[in-house]
C-alpha cells in the first residue's frame, strides 16, 4: 500500500470552493459580481457579504482538509481527490441524513466512477473521507469500525459511527438531552461567568473546535473548553428557521441555539468585565472574533420562545456551578487544606494571619533589639563625654 501526502492531493482551498461550502452546508444564495469577484451585484439578497464572519470556520475547514492522508492500492484513486470530492459527500450526507452510513459509503463510491475506469479506493480510505466530511459538517471527530487511524488523524478520541447508523442518529446519540433540570437557570446562571471561572475555580479558558467539548472541565489539567465557532452557528440557525431547513440539518437548531445561549448569556454577559474577557480571548487565545458580535435577531424564529433552556449542556453547566462554588485546589499551599471550599478558606485565612502576626513580631522583636543596641552604644561611647 501507498501513503501520499495530503498537500500533494488537496491543495489550497479556493474562492469558488468556499462559496460552494456555504451554498452546501447553508443554501446561500450568491451572486454572479460575487461569484467573479467584481463585487456584490445583489445586496440584501446574496449571502457572501457575510462570509466575513466565516474567516474561522474556513480555517478548520482548511485544517481539517489538509489532515487527509490517503491510503492507496495499486489502480485505485484516492477517496478524496480533491475538495470538490469533500463537497460532494458533504452534499451526499445532507440528502440523505437517514440512511445507514454502510449503504452510503458504497453507493456515493460505486457511482462516483461510472465509467469503472478504476478501482474503488479501499474501505478504510472511503470511512476516512466521510469522517472528514462529517467534521466539517458538525465539527464531531468520529471513526468507522475498526479504523484506530483516526485518533491520530483527530488528535483526540473520536465518537463510533457505526455503519447500521444514520448520520442523524449518529448526531443524536453524540447530543443525549436531559430529562431533569440540574442547572438552575435562574438561581445558578448569573454565578457561571467565565471571568468566575478564572477568579474563583482557578480554570483556564480554552477554545475547542469541537462541539462535543464544549463546556468540558478537565481537573486535571485546570481548564474548561469553550466551542467558540459562533459564525458557524449563527449560519446554521439561519439555514433552519424554516421546516425544511430544519429537517435537512446536520445537527438539531436546539442543540446550536442553546451552544450560542451558553456563550452569550451565561459565559459572557454584557456586563464589562466579562466582554473585556472575551475581547482578550480574541487577542490571546485564538478565540473566533465573532463571539463579540452579540445579534440574535436575524438568526431567532418565534418557536425558539424566549427562555433559554440548556437540555443538551444541563450537567456540564451544573458542573461548572460546581467548579465555581467548591473549587479545587491549585497551589501547593491549597492542596493542604481539605477540598470544601468554605472550610479551606477559613483554614487558609487563620494560617495567613498567624503568619503575618509572626512576621510583624519577628519584625518588631528585630528592630527593638536594634534599637536597644544603638542606645547601648551611644552610652558607652558617648559623642560628647563629661568633662
Amino acid at each position: 500500500m501507498v501513503f501520499l501526502s495530503s498537500p500533494f492531493l488537496l491543495p489550497a482551498v479556493s474562492k469558488a470552493q468556499l462559496q460552494r461550502l456555504c451554498s452546501v452546508l447553508w443554501d446561500w444564495k450568491i451572486c454572479p459580481g460575487c461569484e467573479s469577484g467584481r463585487g456584490c451585484e445583489m445586496p440584501g439578497d446574496c449571502s457572501w457579504p457575510r462570509s466575513g464572519r466565516l474567516a474561522r470556520f474556513f480555517e478548520f475547514y482548511r485544517e481539517v482538509t489538509l489532515a487527509y492522508v490517503p491510503e492507496l492500492h495499486p489502480g485505485c484513486q484516492p477517496a478524496l481527490r480533491g475538495h470538490d470530492d469533500v463537497l460532494d459527500i458533504i452534499e451526499t450526507l445532507k440528502a440523505n441524513a437517514e440512511k445507514p452510513r454502510a449503504q452510503l459509503t458504497k453507493d456515493y463510491f460505486t457511482t462516483r466512477d461510472k465509467n469503472g475506469s478504476t478501482a474503488l479506493p479501499p474501505p478504510t480510505d472511503q470511512n476516512r473521507a466521510f469522517n472528514i466530511a462529517v467534521k466539517i459538517m458538525t465539527t464531531l471527530s468520529c471513526c468507522a469500525k475498526d479504523q484506530p487511524s483516526s485518533l491520530l488523524e483527530s488528535g483526540i478520541m473520536p465518537l463510533h459511527w457505526a455503519d447500521s447508523i444514520s448520520l442523524k442518529h449518529f448526531v443524536s446519540d453524540a447530543f443525549p438531552r436531559a430529562n431533569h433540570c440540574k442547572f438552575d437557570e435562574k438561581a445558578m446562571q448569573p454565578a457561571v461567568a467565565a471571568r468566575m471561572l478564572q477568579k474563583v475555580a482557578g480554570l483556564r479558558i480554552e477554545p475547542t473546535d469541537d462541539l462535543r467539548n464544549h463546556l468540558k472541565i478537565d481537573h486535571d489539567r485546570g481548564t474548561v473548553e469553550i466551542f467558540h465557532l459562533t459564525g458557524f452557528l449563527k449560519e446554521h440557525l439561519m439555514a433552519t428557521r424554516s421546516k425544511t431547513g430544519q429537517s435537512k440539518a446536520a445537527i438539531p437548531r436546539a442543540l446550536a441555539l442553546e451552544t450560542l445561549n451558553s456563550l452569550q448569556d451565561v459565559l459572557f454577559p454584557s456586563d464589562d468585565r466579562s466582554q473585556s474577557l472575551l475581547r482578550s480571548l480574541i487577542s490571546r487565545s485564538s478565540f473566533d472574533p465573532d463571539c463579540a458580535n452579540f445579534e440574535s435577531a436575524p438568526y431567532r424564529i418565534d418557536e425558539d420562545g424566549n427562555g433559554n433552556t440548556y437540555a443538551s449542556w444541563d450537567s456540564r453547566l451544573a458542573d461548572l456551578y460546581d467548579a465555581i462554588e467548591n473549587p479545587q485546589p491549585r497551589g501547593l499551599l491549597e492542596k493542604w487544606f481539605e477540598r470544601r471550599s468554605g472550610a479551606r478558606y477559613v483554614m487558609m485565612a487563620t494560617l495567613i494571619g498567624v503568619i503575618i502576626a509572626i512576621v510583624l513580631g519577628v519584625l518588631g522583636l528585630a528592630v527593638a533589639i536594634f534599637q536597644a543596641w544603638v542606645a547601648y552604644q551611644q552610652w558607652k561611647h558617648p559623642l560628647f563625654p563629661p568633662m
